[in-house]
């Protein structure tokens, strides 16, 4: 197991929040030199630059966002663990929490849709725009995201990924219903080169809006500047100006001030969904792919029928072995739900900067040493300590957490109904991090042998 202290975790988590080694020194935890050394002995070990230095501070990188957001699962797993050692582990049933960053227009109910689709697990459904999606997903924050793509905007960098697209979109044109280009069933871009316009800055649709208005020439005229595709419509139904929006953003209310036409240029957007395949298994992300495109072909087919006749969606399937099913009731389980215990979403955040919890990730390597030989003496010489001085630790321990961690029997040494939910509840989050550890080191030697590392192409197949 990689051994990731507390102190590193809360110095990864220092250079993300303040961007500068000194937030370290002036917390009292460690010297800047300190934490330098820190960083360097923890890439070193990693292969990996965990940051970047520049004149105007310091940063994480992609590696060292990953690694943080691992070790926070990790250290907040063991404190569930010790703060809820009462439980019994034999009566509980934990259900797999997954959160889920999507597009802010989507997310409105879209918690209780996926409960009652995927009932052997809950989805922390996270709102924001697509920059907002992307950028959580880039930087490990969730487990998987849906968002859109441009052409000019790539959505996702990180080559591990599950890649999925659900939906190719092209762009249409609003027009007020007294327009004279109303009536046509189609428009060439160039048509409304003397129109004007309401442009829609921010937001999902800012980069196509931008890419339509390069192919004009002179620029368009703008008469209003707004935010919302809900805004740019409104405007567009009281007469001020044609705006490029979804096939799907008019509301019923615009049915009667507004029409909706095709582009015959290409101006395309990519509903794209992308999951952590050490969180969500690629059977998982299929079906969730597949009930995203359905219900975008569901919400396409009641807005905008002309549309969804063109796009010819496929239909639902169900998937291997998985038929819609109702929400299980409280208290019973459903098939497939019971594995190793995950992380639970409340882990995350229940270890405080300032944690009086000393048991480290390191001491789960050990209780699992223990666990897998039953006896000190021979677990002592595995470990390369003596017998009194793995004994003496195991008493530090204990004394530290107020929990009895082992005990003696008959043919050796066992480890506690305590011990065991430790290793239990932190299981998942001690693996993620090690096939984390082990997918950067991979590519560290692929890299410095000359091969390329795996493509996201691949890692999609």
């Amino acid at each position: 197991m990689f051994d990731l202290r507390r102190s590193d975790v809360a110095l990864l988590q220092a250079v993300s929040d303040h961007g500068s080694l000194h937030a370290v020194e002036r917390g009292g935890r460690m010297t800047q030199s300190s934490a330098s050394r820190r960083l360097i002995k923890l890439e070193r070990r990693l292969r990996t630059p965990l940051v970047s230095r520049s004149s105007t501070g310091t940063e994480l990188t992609e590696a060292g966002h990953a690694l943080l957001h691992a070790g926070r699962r990790l250290v907040g797993a063991i404190d569930f663990a010790m703060a809820t050692s009462h439980h019994r582990a034999d009566t509980e049933e934990r259900l797999p929490v997954v959160q889920f960053a999507v597009g802010t227009e989507r997310a409105y109910g879209m918690g209780r849709d996926l409960a009652d689709r995927f009932p052997e697990a809950v989805f922390d459904v996270v709102p924001g725009d697509s920059r907002d999606v992307w950028q959580r997903f880039e930087r490990y924050a969730v487990d998987a995201a849906c968002g859109w793509e441009t052409t000019r905007r790539p959505g996702l960098r990180r080559s591990e990924a599950l890649v999925r697209t659900v939906v190719d979109e092209p762009q249409w044109v609003a027009l007020p219903r007294d327009h004279p280009l109303a009536r046509r069933e189609a428009l060439d871009l160039h048509d409304l080169a003397d129109a004007e316009w309401v442009a829609t800055v921010g937001g999902d649709a800012c980069d196509d809006q931008g890419w339509a208005f390069s192919l004009l020439s002179p620029a368009p005229r703008v008469s209003f500047t707004v935010r919302s595709q809900s805004a740019a419509l409104e405007l567009v139904g009281r007469g001020y100006g044609v705006a490029l929006v979804s096939p799907l953003s008019p509301e019923p209310e615009h049915e009667l001030s507004l029409v909706l036409r095709p582009l015959r240029q290409r101006l395309v957007r990519r509903l794209t969904l992308a999951v952590d395949p050490l969180v969500v298994p690629l059977t998982l992300a299929h079906e969730l792919c597949t009930w995203l495109r359905y219900g975008y072909a569901q919400r396409a087919a009641k807005r905008n029928p002309l549309y969804a006749a063109s796009a010819s969606f496929p239909p639902l399937t169900e998937g291997p072995g998985r038929p819609m099913r109702a929400r299980p009731e409280a208290g019973t389980s459903s098939p497939g739900a019971r594995g190793p215990l995950p992380v639970l979403l409340s882990e995350l955040h229940w270890s405080g900067p300032d944690s009086d919890n000393r048991f480290e990730a390191e001491h789960l390597h050990l209780l699992r040493v223990i666990d897998r030989i039953g006896s000190l003496n021979r677990a002592a010489a595995t470990l390369l300590v003596t017998q009194p001085a793995l004994t003496r630790r195991i008493h530090r321990l204990e004394k530290g957490c107020g929990l009895p961690l082992v005990y003696s029997t008959a043919r050796g040494t066992s480890l506690s109904a305590a011990a065991r939910r430790l290793l239990d509840c932190t299981g998942p989050a001690e693996s993620r991090l090690d096939e984390l550890v082990g997918r950067m080191r991979q590519i560290a030697t692929a890299q410095s042998i000359g091969t390329p590392p795996t493509s996201r192409a691949a890692a999609c197949a």
